[in-house]
């Protein structure tokens, strides 16, 4: 049911975004970009979802083999509350770093949120979360800063980054 949530806000957000202009002269983006570009993620990532869930279900309902253990299963039930309790974690930790943006800057905050997400969340190696923390705050500096020049929330960063 979720899934289908996503899929639907997406292609809300990706239909009701044309009318904001993708493009504009000199193939410069417009503010209709971002939220179609979100809306595409957001129905991607739902059909992937989706596209999980399906699968573990149709896993689950096939009989155990010889070498499952009783203690090894997991039940329909265990799985639910575990996943919604996961997506509660993530949602308020997006919520944290909503509120935390302004002062601390956009990619410090983004990047702390990856880190505590991978690290914290999916128990990712510490070298590996901080690894990929860092190049996607990377990445997000020269997207937005040095790509299509957009001047996110600096915060304390703004020394560093001239702002």
């Amino acid at each position: 049911m979720g899934a289908l949530i996503l899929v639907a806000v997406g292609a809300a957000f990706s239909t009701l975004s044309v009318d904001y202009g993708i493009w504009g002269e000199g193939a410069r983006i417009t503010p209709g970009f971002v939220p179609f570009v979100v809306g595409l993620l957001l129905v991607a990532f739902g059909a992937m979802i989706g596209w999980e869930t399906w699968r573990s279900r149709v896993k689950s309902t096939t009989p155990p083999s010889e070498n499952d253990t009783e203690s090894n299963s997991i039940t329909s039930k265990e799985l639910r509350y575990n996943t919604t309790k996961t997506v509660a974690l993530v949602f308020g930790l997006l919520l944290i770093a909503v509120i935390l943006a302004p002062i601390l800057g956009f990619l410090i905050t983004f990047s702390i949120l990856v880190f505590v997400i991978l690290a914290g969340v999916e128990r990712e190696h510490i070298g590996f979360s901080f690894a990929i923390s860092l190049g996607i705050g990377l990445l997000a500096w020269l997207i937005f800063y040095q790509f299509m020049g957009i001047r996110l929330p600096l915060g304390i960063s703004a020394p560093l980054l001239g702002g």
